[in-house]
């Protein structure tokens, strides 16, 4: 389980340590809200990195540089909500995700299997955490901080190496798809079928997801699962693939657990389009749902449509925000041209994950939304060397920094 430590040197060994610990969270350290200074002094160090060994202009760093710039120059049309603090945050983050980019798409620190690693060790960890967090439920102590776990009241419900079961979710769904996709890269003969991702290698790792998935008590997390499920179906299958993932949905659904009815309360609230039956349902999706369908229905011949309303303005008027409430929706065309460009390949269920809100995406100031979109900016990175075979060699090179290789 440690090889990713003990065959990585250099920035292999360096980004390796810090997406793990990116990706991970420890409460008594990190606590359950506001900004983590651990995570804070992760983007520092990988940003003081990428200075000293990749100083190199990206096209990540460029869309960066235009995100941060026009977030300061909407920010200042607005002095009643201006805040320095949200700002260099915000341009922390985004010329973190620049850093990673580098390292990732310039430098080039990870061969496939490398990455295939860090995949299998994030969920190995996560799984074996929620173990023991679900062990001490079942025989009565629900809050025991040492061990990450604190009272949900969910039955087995738990949050593992996360702050709470949503946020759990959307880890193990995109570091699961991350995990297959590259497998499936690799091996270069199309994607998998439902009876190979319960065989040879694969298995283990798709038991501990979906033991995880169906356990952390999380409706998110079968919103998830559903979403997942669309990479089974083709153009060739569709018409008996949709029809059997239905019947066994309802199977499923049958079993009567919370978290999936509430799942299937919230979808059902959706298609519905209203937003007062979606906030009567369930208020914690509506707060992701709402937006989507406020943004469909904006008034685009108002300005601040398109310049935004200052930042935090979404906060303090939540029901009737947009996705580009604060900033606009300018800003929001050059969130996803980064988004698009560097980290999401467009045709893809990934492009799926991160416009429902659950495969990350720039954006916002939620770091995990970060930390979600340098995995899947590793996806696009080895889909599109695919064919290169430095890049899919056995195992990872030593990786030396430049003045290391002089």
């Amino acid at each position: 389980m440690f090889d990713i430590f003990k065959k990585s040197s250099g920035l292999t060994l360096f980004t390796t340590i810090f997406i793990i610990l990116f990706c991970t969270y420890y409460i008594p350290i990190d606590g359950l809200g506001g900004i983590c200074i651990s995570k804070v002094i992760c983007m520092i160090c990988i940003l003081l990195f990428a200075i000293i060994y990749t100083p190199k202009v990206s096209k990540a760093l460029v869309i960066g540089i235009l995100y941060i710039i026009w977030q300061y120059i909407i920010a200042e049309f607005h002095p009643e909500s201006f805040r320095w603090s949200t700002l260099l945050y915000s341009a922390l983050s985004v010329l973190s995700y620049a850093a990673f980019y580098n390292l990732i798409c310039v430098e080039r620190v990870f061969s496939i299997n490398h990455f295939i690693k860090i995949c299998k060790w994030i969920i190995t960890a996560y799984f074996i955490v929620c173990i023991i967090q679900q062990f001490f439920i079942i025989i009565g102590i629900d809050n025991l901080l040492a061990i990450n776990l604190y009272t949900l009241n969910r039955g087995l419900g738990c949050n593992s190496l996360c702050r709470e079961p949503s946020t759990f979710g959307r880890f193990m769904l995109v570091f699961y798809y991350a995990y297959v996709k590259c497998c499936e890269y690799k091996r270069d003969e199309g994607p998998f079928t439902l009876k190979e991702l319960f065989s040879g290698e694969l298995k283990k790792i798709t038991l501990m997801f979906l033991w995880m998935m169906l356990t952390m008590g999380s409706g998110t997390a079968y919103v998830c699962l559903i979403l997942f499920s669309l990479y089974f179906v083709r153009w060739h299958n569709w018409y008996y693939v949709i029809p059997t993932l239905i019947i066994c949905y309802g199977l499923i659904q049958a079993s009567g657990i919370e978290a999936l009815d509430r799942a299937t309360e919230a979808i059902e609230a959706t298609t519905t389009l209203d937003k007062n039956i979606i906030r009567e349902t369930d208020s914690s999706a509506s707060a992701r749902i709402t937006p989507i369908l406020n943004s469909l229905t904006a008034d685009y011949s108002k300005k601040e449509t398109w310049l935004g309303y200052g930042i935090d303005s979404g906060i303090t008027n939540k029901y009737n925000r947009t996705l580009f409430h604060d900033y606009g929706f300018i800003f929001y065309i050059i969130t996803m041209l980064l988004n698009f460009t560097c980290g999401y390949k467009f045709y893809s269920l990934a492009t799926i994950f991160l416009l429902t809100g659950v495969g990350g995406g720039a954006g916002s100031n939620i770091q995990y939304m970060w930390a979600l979109m340098m995995v899947m900016t590793c996806v696009k990175y080895f889909y599109k060397n695919r064919y290169n075979p430095e890049i899919y060699e056995e195992e990872t090179s030593p990786q030396l920094s430049p003045l290391e290789r002089e």
